[in-house]
This record gives structure tokens, C-alpha cells and sequence, in this order.
């Protein structure tokens, strides 16, 4: 029986899934990834990171009877984690996080030259991200980027590993800041400002290509056979989309993992970029753009304040006596800044305190598709992932700061899920999007 294993390659930990060609989950996995660096600064080890993704391939193949077999693999990632390789392909930097800033980069360009990246891009020019980093090492370390054969991402890399062939989809390719989105090849005007050339980096292909096979000697570490392909995957948060089923003009994705992100399918880019700060590549047969609006680092900062106030009680605790607060908390709000650990809480009570959390960052949600809506994005069903819906508590506090109901479908791991389907796309098991959601959503309970 074929099987394909979808990995979601997040910012804190990889969320694996292996799937049937019936579109049936047999298992899922999650494991964590550690970070060092000095402050500010969100570096891991390369060798550490692909690692831990093949761990959890190696522990889905083996999870699964003798007669299944490993078809294919696809990854999803939170991308943008940069990488410098030699020309061997060894790292000559950490992976460096998409989290990392370089403080004032973003005020080095106008206001015109901000329009034309995001017009380019599909995401705002901001402080973090290769272009950022790459002007840093131009400035500080310009014999690194001399030595530097390969300028890659770490879902590239990783793929590199498994199928000795580099390759970059063009959805996952939009948080390398130096892709001219709308026509699938690189920026050439960018890379002049950044001092590199295009064979340096990785071909682009259309989500859901094949890269290749996996090599003999992965194919006898993980437990695969030699003809296993690897296909490429998407952005995270639209292959989260693709698992929780979310397609259609006036559908919402509220994806909640390290960042809560509202996704809208859109028919068009024009229509995106007209709506929100990050438009991506979407649907192979369908909607062919979303846009999305993220609350950055938001799950670091509900798990600060919930320590902060509650450091004695576990995440179930936290979530029972949230539940049992006042609707609007009797007027506390946090702001997610420092300020929130000045407050006098003392008029309030626990309970009110605890739900006051969830519901001041349900508030921003509600903020944000206010002004979603106002920019002509219709919303009629909201579909929720990710992390914080383990607490049917905490999104039953979102759904009524939402003032809408709010269905949860696979999940933590819907990321992985789509990234299943997609992989049953490029190998042909599955016809489309929609085709291989059905398909696997007769067998959800």
C-alpha cells in the first residue's frame, strides 16, 4: 500500500504525517528544535535541524506496517532561514532564523523602493530576512559571502540531503525576499544590490514538482526505497490551509502557531496585494493566490504573561480557569509589551486575569479582520489549526471575541496533512486540492 509522509517544518519544532493513497492518517510525530545565538539573534545547528526532519521520516516509515510503502515525501516550512554552503555544500553559517532582525535595515530604502519590494515580493520589506541579513554580511564579514558557493533556505537544504538535487517551489520560495513572485525567477535588480548572482542559488519549480528520488544511502537510513520522490511543498501556512480544507473566496484560516496568521483565498494577486501584507501562491487547480495577515511571535508572548501571572498552574489548569472568567474580563486588557508586567491586577480576579490573555490577543485577531473586511475580503467560515486549538477552552474564547463559530479540522497537524496531500498531488495519486481533501476527510471521525 502506498503511503505518503508530510512533513510541517515550523518555527519551534517539525510536525510530521504519514498518510495512505486512501487518505487515511496512520500516525503523526512532532519534535522540538533548539536555538542559540546571542540576543536578538535565533540560530540553528544545520546538521542538528536536518537531523530531527529525518528523525521524524525515519520513526513514520517505521511506525507503519511492512506492506506499506513510502511513496513520497513533502515538506511545508515556516522558511526564510537562511544559509551560506561552501562548494561542497557544507554549512559555512548557522541556519539563521527568520526571527533574527538587523535593527534600521528596512529605513536604508524609500518609500518607493518599500512599494516596488512588496510589489515584487508579495511580503513588505521588513528587518529580518535574507536581504537583510545578506547587506549584514556584506558589511561585516564580505570574505564569507566571497567563500559562499550556495545561498540556500533550510527546507532547500534539507531536501538537498534526502535527493542530492536542489530546488526551490516558487511558494516557498516568496519568504527569500529576492523572487519576482508574479513571474517565478529571481529578482535580478535585488541580487545586483546584494552583491550575488543566481547561480548561487537554487532553481525554482512549481509547488507539487518532483525533485527527485531520495538517495541510496537515505533511502537505508530512514527505511525507504530508493524510488521514494521527494516532491516540494509550499509555504506553511498555505499547505495548513490545503489540510484543514480552507479553499474558497469567503473562507478564513486562522492558523495559530509560533505567529497567528488569517488566511484569505483570493482570485487573484492584484486583488491580494491590494488586501494584506503577504500574498503567496495558493492553489494548484483553484484560488492560484492567499493573502494573509500574521500577529508576529504571538504564542511566545500568551506563554510569557501565562507564566508570568500563573507560573504554578499547567497549560489545562490555565485553560479551565480562563473559561471561567467574565466575557470582557471586566475591562483588563493586555497590550503584549512590557507594560502588561507594571499592571495593579488586583481588583481582578484570577479567573478574569487568566482569560483576559487569550482574549486580548482574540482582540487583535478581530482588529486585524476588521480591516481585512474593509478592504472587500468576505468572510463566512473560519476554520482554526495549529497549537492553541488543543483548547477547545481557548478557542471557544476566540470564537466569541470573533462573534463567529469557529470548526477546528486536524489541528496541529494540519500543516503536515497538507503537505501529504500535496505530495499525493506531485506523484499523481491525488487529482487536485479539493480531490485529495475529500478523499481524506471521509476518514476523519
Amino acid at each position: 500500500m502506498d503511503c505518503i509522509i508530510g512533513l510541517d517544518i515550523g518555527t519551534s519544532a517539525v510536525k510530521g504525517a504519514i498518510m495512505t493513497a486512501e487518505g487515511k492518517i496512520l500516525n503523526t510525530i512532532s519534535k522540538s528544535f533548539t536555538y542559540f545565538g546571542n540576543a536578538g539573534e535565533f540560530l540553528l545547528d544545520p546538521d542538528m535541524y536536518c537531523n530531527i526532519c529525518m528523525s521524524v521520516i525515519r520513526e513514520l516509515s517505521f511506525s507503519v506496517k511492512k506492506d506499506h510503502c513510502v511513496a513520497a515525501i513533502c515538506s511545508c516550512c515556516a522558511s526564510g532561514n537562511m544559509l551560506l554552503l561552501d562548494e561542497n555544500n557544507n554549512p559555512l553559517t548557522p541556519i539563521i532564523g527568520w526571527q533574527t532582525n538587523i535593527e534600521g535595515f528596512s529605513d536604508t530604502f524609500s518609500s518607493d523602493e518599500k512599494a516596488e519590494f512588496h510589489q515584487k515580493i508579495g511580503w513588505p520589506l521588513g528587518n529580518s530576512f535574507s536581504p537583510a541579513w545578506l547587506t549584514a554580511i556584506n558589511k561585516k564579514n564580505p570574505e564569507l559571502l566571497k567563500c559562499a558557493k550556495s545561498i540556500v533556505m533550510s527546507a532547500e537544504f534539507l531536501n538537498y540531503k534526502l535527493t542530492g538535487n536542489w530546488g526551490i517551489s516558487n511558494s516557498m520560495g516568496t519568504p527569500f525576499f529576492i523572487i519576482d513572485q508574479e513571474k517565478g525567477e529571481y529578482w535580478i535588480d535585488m541580487l545586483e544590490k546584494l552583491n550575488i548572482a543566481d547561480k548561487f542559488l537554487p532553481p525554482i519549480y512549481k509547488k507539487g514538482t518532483c525533485l527527485g528520488s531520495v538517495t541510496t544511502e537515505i533511502a537505508a537510513l530512514l527505511g525507504l526505497k530508493e524510488d521514494c520522490a521527494v516532491i516540494l511543498g509550499s509555504f506553511d501556512h498555505p499547505s495548513g490551509a490545503l489540510g484543514a480544507g480552507v479553499f474558497e473566496e469567503g473562507d478564513m484560516l486562522l492558523s495559530c502557531g509560533t505567529s497567528w496568521v488569517e488566511l484569505f483565498p483570493v482570485s487573484s494577486r492584484e486583488k491580494a496585494l491590494s488586501v494584506g501584507p503577504l500574498v503567496d501562491h495558493f492553489m494548484l487547480n483553484g484560488s492560484p493566490y492567499c493573502v494573509m495577515s500574521s500577529i508576529s511571535s504571538i504564542s511566545a508572548k500568551i506563554d510569557k504573561l501565562r507564566k508570568h501571572f500563573f507560573p504554578n498552574l499547567t497549560l489545562r489548569e490555565f485553560d479551565t480557569l480562563a473559561i471561567s472568567g467574565d466575557i470582557g474580563c471586566g475591562g483588563l486588557t493586555f497590550t503584549f509589551t512590557d507594560d502588561d508586567f507594571l499592571l495593579d491586577l488586583k481588583e481582578y480576579s484570577p479567573q478574569n486575569i487568566a482569560r483576559a490573555i487569550i482574549e486580548s490577543s482574540a482582540i487583535i485577531l478581530k482588529n486585524n479582520l476588521s480591516t481585512i473586511r474593509q478592504k472587500g475580503i468576505e468572510v463566512s467560515r473560519i476554520v482554526a489549526i495549529g497549537g492553541i486549538t488543543n483548547s477547545k477552552e481557548c478557542v471557544e474564547i476566540i470564537s466569541t471575541v470573533l462573534c463567529s463559530s469557529i470548526s477546528v479540522i486536524n489541528g496541529q497537524s494540519a500543516g503536515a496533512v497538507g503537505s501529504c496531500l500535496l505530495g499525493g498531488i506531485g506523484i499523481g495519486v491525488f487529482k487536485d486540492e479539493k480531490a485529495a481533501f475529500k478523499l481524506m476527510a471521509n476518514h476523519l471521525s
